[in-house]
């Protein structure tokens, strides 16, 4: 009688090691697409760069007498910061001794804006002449953040814009400006920061000698 030869099926081997490399190479490449769509709030932008000991601050510091927050395009080429009568006031650089002290109080205007009482959102900000102070901030570190301040004067109110979208980004058309009220410290800094008839430290010790 011949015996019955017993078949057996191979056993599959799963390799669960493979299947999590793919869902980790998915889960990195769906959060690298997303990258560009994701928001985030200006004051939470802020809070990042100020809070980072990397960062390196410059920038100017005027007065306008129109604040237009959109982003414009002619021929592929965009462009953003057409305010009305711009007048440049003062520069500051952490990394020029000569405008170092002031690079650190406008850094400080930035740390306080948490601290500031929250008024309301505009659209836009109604024309006045010389009416806003408007401090343009770069921050460059391991993170580069493009800040844009704005100060009522006569009303002594901070305004920022409400989310954080890059500087040439379209998105910016649609913004808000979020509204501060403005403490007594920041309105005695910011005066100082504008006065063109101060000199920096640096420049004062030269003009002693």
């Amino acid at each position: 009688m011949a015996r019955r030869r017993r078949i057996y099926g191979k056993k599959r081997k799963i390799h669960y090691g493979r299947i999590t490399l793919l869902l980790l190479i998915v889960v990195v490449v769906i959060f690298l697409i997303s990258i560009p769509f994701r928001k985030e709030k200006y004051l939470d932008a802020i809070d990042k760069a100020v809070q980072s000991t990397t960062s390196e601050i410059s920038g100017t510091i005027n007065s306008v007498s129109d604040v237009d927050i959109s982003v414009y395009s002619n021929n592929g080429i965009r462009y953003t910061n057409r305010h009305e009568d711009i007048k440049r006031l003062n520069s500051f650089s952490g990394a020029n001794p000569d405008e170092a002290e002031r690079a650190a109080q406008v850094k400080k205007l930035f740390e306080s804006i948490y601290k500031l009482k929250e008024t309301v959102a505009v659209e836009d900000l109604s024309l006045k002449k010389d009416g806003y102070y408007w401090i343009d901030a770069e921050f460059r570190g391991k993170d580069e953040y493009d800040f844009d301040l704005f100060y009522d004067i006569e009303n002594k109110t901070v305004y920022i814009k409400t989310e954080y979208y890059n500087e040439y980004s379209t998105k910016n058309n649609k913004q808000k400006l979020q509204g501060y009220e403005a403490s007594e410290e920041f309105v005695n800094t910011i005066e100082k920061l504008t006065n063109t008839n101060e000199q920096p430290t640096g420049q004062q010790d030269e003009a002693q000698e």
